[in-house]
């Protein structure tokens, strides 16, 4: 009985086979493509980062130029409030 089922449906069997393979080759290419895809996305991700660092980088700098001119700024309010006050003594010590 086993023998006359392989008879009768032995032809099939290479053509199961085929559709087997031919099967498995899309699924195999499927999975190249998904980690194509995972590489690029990696890749993308490492650009984001990087953009983001590079801001940050950018952002440090301005409050350092920011700090520096605002320091340069105070010593210039403090020299003309010096200037000031010696010009107010200076006034006032010629009064007395």
């Amino acid at each position: 009985m086993f023998v006359t089922q392989i008879i009768k449906y032995g032809s099939e069997i290479p053509a199961f086979a085929f559709e087997t393979v031919n099967s498995a080759s899309q699924i195999s290419n499927s999975v190249l493509e998904t980690i194509n895809s995972a590489v690029e996305m990696i890749d993308f991700g490492f650009s984001m980062i990087n953009c983001e660092l590079e801001t940050i980088i950018s952002d440090v700098h301005t409050i350092v130029v920011n700090s520096s001119m605002i320091k340069c700024v105070l010593v210039m309010i403090f020299l003309r409030t010096e200037i000031i006050i010696d010009a107010i003594v200076a006034v006032f010590s010629k009064a007395i």
